[in-house]
């Protein structure tokens, strides 16, 4: 019979963390080929679970200390790995999408040998591919299979790469191979959110007994707010702690405890599902502007940030940029000057941009714009649905439309938008008749 996946929404009241004395210490995982890993231990004087943390790609763990000690003060055990530190391999995103599962399952096996579990592996962003990979790799050669209560999986992105922009994305090979249990936590603002049910279907018809909770009024990477980030990425999450963040930060072990009990409870799976290696590959990023089959745009009706009601059918005639952003997207306030410039050396019969934010509201918005030049009107996806019929998959993404409303180009990134090469592009498109 197919799981049905459940949604939660999990409301919890502030909770009070005991104290309790915890202990950090240090071993390490042999592997094939004289490789290690390094393994940090928060423990706790308790029997509760064994978390494995797979530390992020970024190598970011001030945030994950910090839930270390309260999982310790409630009586786990917390592993933190970092992969990619101790392999000596590059933090980039091709990278974490290569790796295999061998060394996951060999820390895997090291914490069934423990005594200490359940066992539950965590990880966030892309480290949820290795992660996939490390449960698969383990299964095959796993004697016990309930050592393993199944992984859990902070705003995953499971996807081969950053597609074309307006283009779908593909999930990786091993979310469609994937049986034990898994649950994901999703925050209800990420980029992926509309994703969610996809992905929790993939792993249902593969098998998995996969859980989806929705995590409340939180971005992606709300896990990593601190007063003074280890990682120069995180750096907007640096400062004091805004108190929604904080609130859904002391929440985070009681549901990580709750999600140990759940995945504890669910049953076993008797096989294994069969893994595509084709479908398992990264894909390439296509990068810059993109020429795209002549199509009609999906079109918006939206409000901008001063109450100003707009429609596609606005750009009919000229040829309009339509752009895809959000202010704590650093790629994307990037780019607007040169976009201001671009808009600058038009007239605006000829050529607009328009200018469309994920999921803020007005009020910030404004004030972002008030230390922030913005020549173009912005107008508000607040709750994403319009991004999703682009197709958006990654900010900033932009799109080139000629003056028939038909996408013709499109970006995936922040680029500069007042160069010769673009300029020739739109002028090719403001020519055709």
């Amino acid at each position: 019979m197919p799981y049905r996946y459940l949604l939660f929404v999990l409301v919890l009241f502030p909770l009070l963390i005991l104290s309790s004395t915890t202990q950090a210490a240090e071993f390490t995982v042999p592997l094939g080929g004289g490789d290690r890993l390094d393994v940090q231990v928060t423990e706790g004087h308790g029997d509760g679970p064994l978390f494995v943390w797979l530390i992020n790609q970024y190598g970011e763990r001030r945030g994950v200390d910090d839930l270390a000690s309260r999982l310790a003060a409630r009586g786990a055990t917390v592993w933190q790995v970092d992969l990619l530190k101790s392999l000596l391999l590059q933090r980039d995103n091709e990278t974490v999408r290569a790796l295999q599962g061998d060394p996951v399952a060999a820390l895997l096996q090291a914490a069934a040998d423990s005594g200490l579990g359940p066992v539950v592996v965590i990880a966030c962003d892309r480290m949820s591919v290795p992660l996939l990979r490390g449960l698969r790799t383990w299964q095959e050669g796993a004697a016990d299979m309930s050592a393993v209560a199944g992984g859990v999986l902070f705003f995953p992105n499971l996807f081969r790469g950053t597609p074309v922009a307006g283009e779908d994305p593909e999930l990786m090979g091993i979310t469609g191979a994937t049986t034990l249990p898994v649950a994901v936590m999703q925050p209800e603002l990420g980029t992926h959110r509309l994703r969610l049910a996809e992905l929790l279907e993939t792993l249902h018809r593969a098998g998995s007994p996969a859980y989806g909770w929705l995590i409340p009024g939180m971005r992606d990477y709300y896990l990593f707010h601190t007063e003074s980030p280890d990682s120069g990425v995180f750096e907007g999450f640096g400062g004091e702690v805004p108190p929604d963040v904080r609130a859904v930060l002391d929440e985070t072990p009681a549901r990580l405890m709750a999600a140990a009990r759940l995945l504890t409870a669910t049953p076993r799976p008797e096989r294994m599902g069969a893994l595509d290696p084709d479908a398992d590959r990264s894909i390439a990023t296509a990068y810059g502007l993109v020429e795209r089959p002549a199509e009609p745009a999906p079109g918006y009706d939206l409000l901008d940030a001063r109450g100003e009601r707009h429609t596609l059918e606005e750009s009919l005639g000229r040829v309009t940029l339509v752009n895809f952003w959000a202010t704590w997207c650093p790629p994307c306030v990037h780019e607007i000057p040169s976009m201001n410039r671009l808009a600058a050396a038009y007239h605006e019969d000829e050529f607009a941009i328009v200018s469309i934010n994920f999921q803020e509201d007005a009020a910030h918005i404004l004030a972002f714009m008030d230390e922030v030049q913005v020549d173009f009107p912005v107008l508000m996806d607040v709750d994403g649905a319009v991004s999703a019929r682009w197709r958006v998959f990654a900010l900033p993404s932009s799109f080139l439309l000629d003056a028939r409303g038909r996408v013709r180009y499109s970006v995936n990134t922040a680029i500069e938008w007042d160069t010769e090469e673009v300029r020739a592009v739109i002028d090719r498109l403001r020519s055709e008749e």
